[in-house]
């Protein structure tokens, strides 16, 4: 007789002076996993990215409302490393990731679980903005990414977020990718798999403000493009091809002036066709460098070449 083995659920909240907004969170998860616990095992993970409130205060206050697991980071190491190490400590057949500030909705949960059991690998969720979201924030964001999808062999939903399901293959999948510069939502995509993506209203964080700084989105950009695209590294290149042509063509027209028209200025023609020289030849060796760099760059990475969904 075949007994069906009680399936447990990870979540994962990686946060960062998140005080004021806690105390809703707590009770907002109780009352979820409640319902959850009717069908499955779960556990909690909370990492603090080395937070300066009262937030690991708090979380210890609640450890008996809602039972969980806490990370403490020596000192703040950024959202994606806070959610990794979740991540590398999770033990449930589901894992769940989301923010602590209450704008992804938790009760969408069920419906991410329902399409892990149909056989879903990965459950991405999509963000429909709306009028909480600031203006240069979505502006910037949908730029972003259609420009990472130009440039990319890996394809990375827009409005894509941090809140997502994977189950256990596909999180030991991700697990097994060395890089140091993370970007997830790049990573998550790019190992495959079978996959859908949930669309959701974000809502309007009811307390608190966002951590998430200019500087931090503009790293975070930073760490997705230059980890899933070699294209700067060719652009370069591109651009020294470019300038080599130009300065052959310039250096026509100096000849011109220098020996048809005679009306250049003693020592003229000599000096420009140095600059043009030297310049013509380190951007030809410069273009060679972005070359075997691009190449390099995959190497290091040291990604699995392949991944097996099922053995």
């Amino acid at each position: 007789m075949k007994i069906n083995k009680i399936k447990t659920v990870s979540f994962i909240f990686p946060l960062y002076n998140e005080e004021e907004v806690l105390p809703l969170l707590i009770a907002k998860l109780e009352n979820e996993l409640r319902i959850l616990s009717k069908k499955y095992n779960y556990e909690v993970i909370f990492v603090d990215d080395g937070s300066s409130d009262m937030s690991v205060e708090i979380l210890i206050k609640h450890m008996r409302v809602v039972p969980h697991q806490l990370i403490q980071f020596s000192r703040n190491f950024g959202h994606q490393s806070a959610i990794l190490a979740g991540l590398s400590v999770a033990k449930g057949d589901y894992v769940i990731t989301a923010d602590c500030d209450l704008q992804h909705p938790l009760e969408l949960m069920h419906e991410m679980l329902a399409l892990a059991e149909s056989g879903i690998d990965i459950v991405f969720t999509k963000r429909i903005n709306n009028d909480s979201i600031p203006f240069f924030k979505k502006a910037s964001s949908s730029l972003f990414y259609h420009l990472l999808s130009k440039v990319s062999q890996t394809v990375i939903p827009e409005s894509s977020s941090d809140f997502r399901l994977l189950n256990k293959v596909a999180l030991n999948a991700l697990l097994s990718l060395p890089e140091k510069r993370i970007f997830l939502r790049g990573m998550v995509s790019w190992i495959g798999f079978k996959t859908t993506i949930l669309e959701f209203t974000v809502r309007k964080r009811p307390k608190g403000v966002s951590k998430y700084s200019l500087a931090k989105m503009l790293k975070l950009a930073l760490f997705g493009l230059s980890s899933f695209s070699a294209a700067p590294l060719y652009l370069s290149a591109l651009f020294g091809l470019l300038f080599s042509i130009a300065t052959i063509v310039y250096g026509g027209y100096v000849l011109y002036i220098r020996f048809i028209l005679e009306s250049a200025v003693a020592g003229w023609s000599s000096v420009i066709f140095v600059l043009l020289g030297i310049g013509s030849i380190l951007s030809f060796l410069l273009a060679i460098l972005g070359i075997y760099l691009a190449a390099l760059y995959d190497e290091v990475k040291q990604r699995p070449i392949y991944i097996i969904r099922k053995k």
